[in-house]
């Protein structure tokens, strides 16, 4: 009899340990694989006669099941840093491939400023555009490695309506500025 107590309490033990596994990714670093840093083609960009470049760049998105960052290659268009920067933000936000999820597409810039490394992001965060814990956290990375491709970009600053709040969506803790590591 007691031997039977003891399975039923074993096998319950374990099916709870495998359902909580299976839920979520609990690594630090979502991106998983190649560091993407050292693989990425180092950007270039090429100017044509009306005063416009053209690059491309890397951009992340999140895998079809949110559980890592997947890089994609985007060409952007851009007249000056700054218009560098919107367009590469308006790259993260678009995504023309239907096995990637972009998690900033419906999150709203308000401006870029760039100063001495530090690239300033103020954003607008409607409440439809807001993710979990998982979802937050991947976005911050897609951002970080998407932007941190440029090596004039030391830290970036992530500002929501102007302030610099403690978390993005209210589950991951938002350091001020995000630094290069």
């Amino acid at each position: 009899m007691k031997k039977g107590i003891y399975f039923a309490i074993a096998i319950c033990a374990i099916s709870i340990l495998a359902v909580g596994c299976g839920s979520k990714p609990t690594s630090s670093d979502p991106v998983q694989g190649s560091d993407p840093a050292s693989t990425a083609p180092v950007p270039s960009a090429n100017q044509d006669e009306e005063g416009e470049q053209s690059q491309e760049i890397q951009v992340f998105y999140a895998d079809g099941q949110l559980y890592k960052l997947e890089q994609s290659t985007k060409k952007i268009t851009f007249e000056d840093d700054s218009d560098k920067y919107s367009k590469t933000f308006a790259a993260l936000k678009s995504n023309d491939q239907t096995e990637l999820i972009s998690l900033w597409n419906s999150i709203d810039l308000l401006s870029s400023t760039f100063n001495q490394g530090k690239l300033t992001l103020d954003v607008h965060i409607p409440d439809e555009a807001r993710l979990g814990a998982g979802g937050e956290l991947l976005a911050i990375d897609a951002l970080k490695e998407t932007f941190f491709q440029f090596e004039e970009i030391s830290s970036i600053d992530l500002l929501v309506d102007g302030d610099a709040t403690e978390s993005l969506m209210g589950h991951v803790e938002l350091e001020h500025p995000l630094i290069r590591e």
